[in-house]
């Protein structure tokens, strides 16, 4: 008995140290790392906040830029010769309406030219001292500061937050955005003004201030503060110096978390500051709660710690009873009775043996989800010990004198799971410095994921492998797959290779889908990424679109100079070469059934790459200027209309889904948004977005006449999910809202 009960002592101290042993621990480091943790999440919180506030904002100030420089492009908003002219002056106004009624962020749209005794708004023609004096007067600037404003030299300039009493009396508190297509001090100059209500821009922050009791100041390039909400001022702040974005700032015997953000769009720089206190009070509430569940865990634990001892200890007991009675055996015992037993323990220990391997695999799909949120982390340019850490628990690890190499692929997004997968199981076949190739598979955004390739260096075969999994990927989805990919860095850079992959990968918009570019800073000659002439290949397409072949000789011979310099290196005019042959070829020649097959053939293409000197590079480049510009003698003019029926096509098929973009639109036909823009308006005689408003208006309008659907489930089917955006954008259409439409037409039905 005495035997026994050291036994089940035993059972009860190990159970009892399996259980109170980590909760204690846990507990003693709950203050030194929980707590840290949690408001180092609140402060990421904040930070996603004021990013998704900045990617909305920009998303909407990106627009009105579109807007501006389609009315820079549209010859009937042209000031200079409708100023005179009655007719022509309300098709500007009508033309303007529309390209108003695209976006939803400002009240009012103002166009003038520099020198001229009009300006045009979205509803009249008026002249500046008339618009400024009697409909829109604004508090603290004058008609001076409005012709000061439309000849700056910068493309986008904004006025501060200003009190403006318009037509009636109503006051507005506006802020005002000066952008201009054209850039530089040339005069005359077209520049269109934006009033945007600053209570849109404090609604779209509410989450920020509201939530967290937060401030928020908006300042241009030059610090000058244009919106400030909240409590905090703009003096307060600058009192307290210049803290780092994530420091902790004290204004007004308050502490406050700081976080800042840049918009690429209007220059604007976001500041948004949260008190301390909003983070410290959930972090009082928790302690709370863990002290209650750290006192219920030790009373449930104590139960549970006595019943399995004693539910362990009695089976013990018995098989401990048997076989000590086999080794002992009665006169004329059965010899069957142990062996059964023995069968009994195999049975156990098999059955234990599964639960093992179930529970190794829930293990290995837990690793795998906690070794993607890691790589999420690191790509975003963390790179800390801890996060290191938990990468190499995770299966992945990082070397601080390793070098690395990131690849972001653009796939076909209606079959991304497939092709993850199939790039998971290719990319584990594949080793680089000992380590394997890690897939990172579930990336922000549509249509992309990326590769992290260990043990990159010179001659590292990394480009070769993308290219096969590139043909194996394009096999599975019938579509080109384009590739971007980093130079070598070190394990801290890592979000920087990836930044690198992603501007490579933009330059599918002059190379064409399907391609693979490897990002080149250049930084041992003047010659760089930011000399690229990509304004003037834009403006080569669509002179190869126009098949206008003296510009296109003019372009391309303009482009030869310029390659022909000093300070210009090899690598660069290659690249040059190599997108200069390959975007004409496409623009001539793809999807051109029946034409006779082209002087210049893309294994040009291939020859580039075996050239050493720039003089060879801009020599194989003059052939192709000179053979160009004869085949394009030879060549029918385009008409346009194949062209033009197939991206019909294609808008028909998308123009109802709600991530339908210009820019997928353009990636489609291998043209640049700014080109696919003006070639289809130059074709069908309207713009891709007024006649992907004609058919949503147009399938809208049949829905509501033929079936009894919510307007939701109207708004969602003709890609307007939210309904608010479906009524207004409707009644723009119609003149009337969607509900008045089904009712009328019920009428007449009747």
């Amino acid at each position: 008995m005495k035997s026994k009960s050291k036994t089940f002592y035993r059972y009860i101290l190990s159970y009892a140290l399996v259980l109170f042993l980590p909760v204690a621990v846990l507990f003693t480091l709950f203050n030194s790392f929980l707590f840290d943790r949690y408001s180092h999440e609140i402060a990421e919180s904040s930070s996603r906040l004021l990013g998704q506030m900045q990617e909305n904002l920009d998303t909407q100030l990106e627009q009105l830029v579109n807007i501006s420089y389609m009315i820079q492009n549209n010859s009937v908003v042209n000031l200079r010769t409708n100023e005179g002219d009655v007719v022509a002056a309300r098709k500007a106004v009508e033309t303007l309406g529309v390209l108003h009624s695209v976006s939803s962020l400002p009240d009012h749209l103002v166009t003038y030219r520099s020198g001229t005794d009009y300006c045009f708004t979205s509803s009249s023609r008026i002249s500046p001292e008339k618009l400024f004096t009697s409909q829109l007067v604004y508090a603290s600037h004058t008609l001076e500061d409005f012709y000061a404003a439309v000849d700056r030299p910068e493309n986008i300039f904004t006025w501060p937050a200003d009190t403006v009493r318009q037509y009636g009396g109503q006051e507005t508190e506006y802020i005002t955005l000066f952008i201009s297509a054209s850039g530089g001090v040339r005069t005359p100059k077209l520049r269109t003004a934006y009033l945007i209500p600053s209570s849109r821009i404090r609604s779209s922050v509410s989450s920020i201030t509201e939530e967290y009791g937060g401030s928020i100041q908006i300042t241009d390039p030059e610090g000058t503060l244009l919106l400030g909400i909240g409590p905090v001022t703009r003096e307060e702040y600058l009192q307290a110096g210049t803290p780092a974005a994530g420091d902790t700032v004290s204004l007004s015997g308050e502490k406050y978390l700081l976080s800042s953000a840049h918009s690429s769009v209007a220059g604007w720089d976001y500041t948004v500051l949260i008190p301390s206190r909003v983070i410290e009070a959930p972090m009082q509430h928790m302690r709370q709660l863990m002290i209650l569940l750290l006192i219920a865990v030790s009373v449930i634990g104590a139960t549970a710690v006595y019943f399995l001892s004693n539910l362990h200890y009695k089976p013990l007991k018995r098989l401990t009873e048997k076989a000590l009675s086999s080794h002992d055996p009665q006169p004329g015992a059965s010899r069957g009775g142990p062996a059964d037993e023995m069968r009994q323990v195999e049975a156990v220990l098999d059955a234990l043996a599964q639960e093992s391997r179930s529970s190794r695999m829930a293990l290995e799909e837990s690793r795998s989800v906690l070794l993607q949120n890691g790589l999420h982390r690191l790509l975003s340019g963390e790179y800390t010990p801890a996060l290191k850490e938990e990468l190499s628990r995770n299966g992945l690890s990082l070397s601080d004198t390793g070098m690395y190499r990131m690849a972001v692929l653009d796939c076909d997004k209606t079959r991304l799971s497939v092709l993850r997968e199939e790039a998971d199981v290719f990319m584990a076949s594949l080793s680089f410095g000992n380590q394997d190739a890690v897939l990172c598979s579930s990336l922000p955004g549509e249509g992309c994921f990326a590769i992290l390739f260990p043990g990159a260096g010179e001659d590292d075969g990394i480009e070769d492998s993308l290219y096969s999994l590139k043909d194996r990927l394009e096999d599975v989805c019938g579509v080109p797959v384009s590739v971007g990919l980093s130079l070598p860095c070190s394990a801290q850079d890592i979000g920087e290779a990836y930044s690198q992959a992603v501007r490579a990968l933009q330059f599918r918009l002059v190379r064409g889908s399907g391609c693979l570019v490897v990002y080149s800073a250049d930084p041992g000659t003047v010659s760089s990424l930011q000399d690229y002439p990509r304004e003037q290949l834009e403006q080569l397409q669509w002179y190869l679109l126009q098949r206008d072949t003296e510009n296109v000789s003019r372009l391309l011979h303009r482009l030869l100079g310029s390659l022909q310099k000093d300070s210009v290196s090899f690598n660069f005019v290659r690249m040059v070469c190599f997108d200069v042959v390959n975007m004409t070829v496409r623009t001539l020649y793809t999807g051109r059934e029946g034409t006779p097959a082209p002087a210049v053939r893309p294994e040009m293409l291939e020859q580039l790459l075996s050239f050493d000197t720039v003089p060879e590079l801009v020599g194989q480049l003059e052939t192709f200027v000179d053979e160009t510009c004869a085949s394009m003698e030879t060549l029918q003019p385009d008409s346009g209309y194949d062209r033009l029926q197939e991206m019909k096509a294609y808008i028909e098929e998308n123009c109802f889904d709600e991530i339908f973009s210009l820019q997928a639109m353009a990636d489609r036909f291998s043209l640049t948004p700014s080109n696919l823009s003006h070639y289809f308006k130059s074709c069908a005689g309207q713009g891709v977005l007024e006649y992907v408003q004609s058919r949503r208006k147009k399938e809208a309008c049949r829905l509501l006449s033929q079936t009894d659907e919510p307007v939701q489930v109207v708004g969602e089917k003709v890609g307007m999910p939210n309904v608010s955006s479906f009524i207004r954008f409707f009644k723009q259409q119609t003149g009337i809202t969607p509900g008045q439409y089904r009712k009328q037409n019920r009428n007449t039905a009747e």
